[in-house]
């Protein structure tokens, strides 16, 4: 159980056709500012390595709607291993809450390996990321890429982001590689995701660029997509 709530946020997700998000990209940016770390192109891309136990239980807690879960992932931007983020991420029902820790590239090989061991000098979420592996058995289960257009607003603390190209793979032992990895599409072509986090409320304005009429709030997540359909399962 979550008892304490703080450091959650609402998080909301929309599929959409492109043609709707070039519109609504167009209205966020004439209200808000674009996240400080995209660079002349607007976006960025992220490479997230999702785990899973050998039953994939944290899979299956999302399919099935389960109120309170949790994701585990390791997450890199623009293929660079210069920055990994260990990051675990909380749900209850429409609130979130991301934890996160950087580790090198040392640290990485040794959890691929199984060889991670928990120690004082650890940060705490790593040794609680460690005590899964040990315990439940924890380990890679695929891994999602996408090309990322951020908006954020200091008002409500909010931010918007448009994830376009969204793809799986796995191919787990090319995480850090920097290259492309051979993967596939998790959505329906011509379709791509919006996502709203805010912390206790949303601006109307903001609001207002954003929705229109036939929009449907979706609960399930983008590990929920790459494994939707069957395509194997690696260990490393």
């Amino acid at each position: 159980m979550f008892e304490e709530l703080e450091g959650f946020r609402h998080e909301f997700k929309y599929i959409e056709p492109e043609i709707n998000l070039i519109a609504v990209e167009s209205r966020l940016k004439a209200i808000m500012k674009r996240d400080s770390h995209v660079g002349s192109t607007g976006f960025y891309s992220i490479r997230s390595l999702y785990f899973d136990d050998f039953n994939d239980v944290l899979l299956y807690h999302n399919i099935d709607g389960i109120d309170e879960r949790i994701k585990w992932r390791i997450r890199i931007y623009n293929s660079n291993a210069n920055f990994i983020s260990l990051e675990r991420k909380i749900r209850k029902s429409d609130l979130i809450r991301k934890q996160a820790c950087s580790i090198d590239v040392q640290t990485y090989n040794k959890i691929i390996k199984r060889e991670a061991r928990i120690s004082d000098s650890n940060p705490a979420l790593l040794n609680l990321f460690i005590g899964e592996i040990l315990t439940t058995g924890l380990g890679p289960a695929t891994i999602v890429e996408y090309d990322r257009t951020p908006f954020v607003c200091n008002e409500g603390n909010v931010r918007v982001t448009i994830d376009r190209n969204i793809r799986s793979s796995v191919e787990l032992d090319r995480f850090l590689s920097g290259e492309t990895l051979n993967a596939r599409p998790v959505l329906m072509s011509g379709q791509n995701l919006i996502e709203v986090k805010y912390d206790s409320y949303l601006p109307d304005h903001i609001a207002h660029a954003i929705e229109h009429g036939r929009m449907r709030r979706e609960t399930f997540s983008k590990y929920n997509l790459a494994r939707r359909y069957p395509h194997g399962r690696r260990r490393i």
